[in-house]
């Protein structure tokens, strides 16, 4: 019986998150099964631990195939920004005369495009618009029915290092699964977690994971620009067992307790109940340990806007989502005002599972739905 879903393994800074799920009502998701697995993740552009890697992948497979009994052969994978590259064209196709634009001239207009793309060292997984324009200078969502004599077009290329792709690649052959479809995560997570009004103008999105963090300037459903920086929530709590000289847990309990509304005095302390123990920490030192090591962070993030967006741009929103500083008391306002621009803290639109650190997990997954909406090919069997 054919299964009318899709098997996605979405790769973050430090888990594995596999999942088998349909298209549910008003396009949400109906998850057959999932599995998590942590593992060493990367940081530099390089996995810790390639063998840790390929366990997590495996046995997060291994799990929601006993779960489901549903075996599958193609299989979609998050690619994160860092080895990710991205080629901003703008191209023109000559349609000879005025005529009706037809889907294939769509696709005309991006294959000839790519082949323009240096590839060496990369392979390009996938495009999408910035915008289509026409003969008459007119920009347009959809050209497709549109009188025109000239297709034209800002079109972003991703390209994901053939390092990646082949260490992935190889541990899934061991699994018998060939079909494999590489998506870059910050093109799923704009078009997934930001609305089409959100995307008329150029709207930045951070990702901030435990060991990584993704920045990604939005604009139609093609990305302006991209940057991967390592850092995330685990530096935050790295910190503060160094300062501390406590143990991770504890360092990530205190981390936890962080507000960045606080203005702390000299004899306040944060406290923290580790089994019958009750730890106090001066909150005036935790506070500036913790500002020092975000606004390190966001200093990044301003240089990164400064480089990719216009001085004259104004009104660029900010949103923050994963799970590396979403939960922060105090971090939204925070970080708007590093920035200078307002902030939004966004997650996937699930029931039950509308959270930071799933944004990922769930925009892969409704990539991937959709991508197989438009291609009707079924690939799992029972």
């Amino acid at each position: 019986m054919a299964f009318k879903g899709v098997a996605t393994i979405d790769v973050g800074s430090s888990k594995i998150t596999a999942t088998i799920a349909e298209r549910g009502v008003n396009s949400t998701f109906s998850v057959k099964g999932q599995a998590v697995r942590y593992y060493e993740g990367f940081a530099e552009g390089q996995f810790l631990d390639e063998q840790s890697l390929e366990w997590a992948i495996c046995d997060s497979i291994a799990e929601i195939v006993k779960e489901t009994g549903v075996s599958f052969n193609e299989v979609y994978v998050s690619v994160p920004g860092v080895f990710i590259r991205l080629e901003n064209k703008k191209y023109k196709l000559s349609l000879g005369k005025q005529r009706k634009i037809t889907k294939n001239d769509v696709e005309s207009l991006f294959e000839e495009g790519k082949a323009r793309v240096k590839t060496e060292g990369y392979e390009v997984i996938g495009y999408s618009e910035i915008f289509f324009a026409l003969d008459d200078n007119r920009k347009v969502e959809n050209p497709i029915g549109v009188v025109s004599s000239m297709l034209g077009g800002a079109i972003t290329y991703y390209l994901c290092e053939n390092y990646f792709l082949q260490i992935v690649r190889k541990i899934l052959s061991k699994n018998k699964i060939k079909d494999v479809r590489f998506v870059f995560i910050g093109q799923a997570e704009g078009n997934y977690l930001l609305s089409k009004e959100d995307r008329e103008t150029p709207s930045l999105l951070l990702d901030v994971g435990y060991i990584t963090s993704e920045m990604t300037i939005h604009l139609g459903n093609g990305v302006l620009a991209e940057c991967s920086e390592d850092f995330g929530g685990g530096i935050l709590t790295y910190h503060m067992v160094k300062e501390f000289d406590v143990e991770v847990f504890e360092g990530e309990l205190l981390k936890r307790e962080i507000n960045f509304a606080l203005n702390p005095s000299a004899k306040s302390s944060y406290t923290v109940e580790v089994e019958d123990n009750v730890l106090d920490f001066p909150s005036e030192r935790v506070n500036e340990i913790a500002f020092s090591t975000v606004d390190a962070f966001l200093g990044s993030v301003a240089e990164f806007l400064e480089s990719n967006t216009p001085p004259t741009m104004e009104n660029l929103k900010v949103y923050l989502t994963g799970g590396g500083l979403s939960y922060l008391r105090g971090i939204k306002s925070h970080v708007s005002a590093r920035l200078g621009s307002p902030v939004e803290i966004i997650s996937a639109k699930i029931p039950l599972n509308a959270k930071p650190d799933f944004a990922s997990v769930y925009s892969l997954l409704d990539y991937a739905l959709t991508d197989k909406e438009k291609r009707k090919k079924p690939f799992f069997h029972f």
